[in-house]
């Protein structure tokens, strides 16, 4: 490779103008330095030496070049903003031709190896009409023994992982990103441009392009991507009913039907979280993404709408535990979010929340002690804010034949040969030396089984 395909190579990458998000970012810095170095016509090999050396320890911990594709799927940028707000049919011709010559660029320099990065340099060595100096023909200094940078590991791998915990949107996410990745390495730039489009208007673009589930940071005012469990509804035992009425509200809501804020109320353990967890793993493929803050976020509700509003998913805003003692006004914001603020909900955004307490307010005995007509106002305004969300669905705490069938059924799941009566009998043992009954219960004193199991294969 010579010096005028280094240089061109450079030019171009700091010429991008659709993703000149990228340019910005530490890795790629590092790497058009080097490109610079290379090309520059006052040819420093020590500078050279130092800056492959410092890309390649941040390409090995990145994993380059699938980074450079990852770093452009985030990039904020014009053509991933139009066709998140309006479709990908109606981005311009115009920036859809920019964008497909930049996405050819990017092809070019993330196909650029170790090898030929030091094959420039040994030809720049020689444009000089001089052998290299005698100290960079020792090792390891030549550039014949630099290092290379170490490749992404296999995505297979991954999906093996995910595969065996039962992850289907992680597994739907690995395939949606390796499909575009394919288009981004063999098509033309129209067939590029087309592809990476279509990966914007289907999984949302920036940081909603590579994450199914998502948390409000209040220290940064930032939404973070996390990992979501793998919690499964078949898993989840004894809650038909409630099942049912939080499938039909989130498939009314998929399909732009009218549909409800929901408020799950229950004790502890009764599996009110998991159902809502487990909704990004049912539908998830279908555009539903899940997004969690807790009651202390809620002054910053404004500002996380703006952001899911301007994307073509749907979103559940997933509040767990919510209450509130009397002393605490954040209920008044929760109340004027619900219905009737100024800056309304958009239609791409729905709350669910969880409590512990029926009416999500805690009212002290002090209380009834004031005068009748201010205690009446009162009570109305606390138990006005559960009836802002549209649907209360009651999670009964299950008696013990309940209890016992959510075991039986857990321990069917993982196939656990155990003996029903016994398992039966060990169950009831089990809540009497720990928690109430509940399906969290259940799910403890399984694992537990099959954790003793495992241990005795072992020996």
């Amino acid at each position: 490779m010579n010096r005028t395909k280094i240089t061109r190579l450079s030019l171009l990458f700091d010429g991008m103008v659709v993703f000149r998000g990228i340019i910005g970012d530490p890795v790629a810095v590092s790497f058009q330095k080097l490109l610079q170095g290379i090309g520059s016509r006052e040819f420093d090999l020590m500078a050279i030496y130092k800056d492959y050396h410092h890309f390649c320890s941040l390409a090995t911990q990145v994993h380059w070049p699938d980074y450079l594709w990852e770093r452009m799927l985030q990039d904020d940028n014009e053509l991933a903003r139009q066709t998140a707000q309006q479709g990908k049919d109606r981005v311009p011709a115009g920036l859809r031709r920019l964008a497909g010559r930049e996405l050819l660029y990017l092809r070019e320099l993330a196909g650029l190896k170790a090898e030929d990065i030091k094959d420039a340099v040994k030809a720049r060595c020689a444009e000089q009409g001089a052998e290299e100096p005698g100290l960079w023909l020792e090792e390891p200094l030549s550039p014949e023994s630099w290092p290379g940078w170490l490749s992404l590991p296999d995505m297979d791998r991954e999906k093996e992982t995910y595969a065996k915990e039962g992850n289907q949107a992680e597994l739907y996410l690995l395939a949606s990103q390796k499909r575009l990745k394919q288009s981004l390495l063999q098509g033309r730039s129209e067939e590029m441009v087309e592809a990476l489009l279509a990966y914007y208007q289907t999984m949302g673009t920036g940081l909603f392009g590579r994450c199914m589930a998502l948390k409000w940071r209040s220290r940064t005012e930032r939404l973070e991507g996390v990992h979501p469990e793998p919690m499964r509804i078949s898993k989840l035992i004894n809650q038909e009913r409630e099942q049912g009425i939080i499938l039909q509200n989130t498939e009314f809501f998929l399909k732009g039907l009218p549909a409800n804020n929901v408020i799950l109320y229950g004790n502890r353990g009764t599996g009110k979280s998991s159902l809502v967890k487990a909704l990004v793993q049912e539908y998830g493929e279908q555009g539903l993404r899940l997004v969690e803050l807790s009651k202390t976020d809620l002054h910053d509700y404004p500002k996380i709408i703006r952001l899911l509003a301007k994307q073509p998913l749907k979103f559940i805003l997933f509040i767990d535990d919510l209450s509130f003692e009397d002393t605490e006004s954040d209920y008044k914001n929760l109340k004027t979010l619900l219905e009737g603020g100024l800056e309304g909900k958009p239609q791409n955004v729905l709350i669910y929340a969880t409590s512990n307490r029926r009416h999500l307010v805690r009212e002290t005995f002090g209380e009834r002690q004031v005068e009748e007509v201010h205690r009446r106002d009162n009570m109305e305004e606390k138990l006005s804010l559960s009836d802002r969300f549209g649907i209360t669905v009651t999670f009964p705490t299950p008696d013990q034949e309940g209890y016992l069938k959510i075991v039986e059924e857990l321990a069917a799941q993982e196939g656990l040969t155990l003996p029903k009566e016994e398992l039966r009998q060990q169950a009831l043992r089990w809540v009497m030396n720990h928690n109430a009954r509940s399906g969290r219960t259940a799910r403890q004193f399984v694992d537990f089984l099959v954790a003793r199991e495992g241990l005795a294969a072992q020996q």
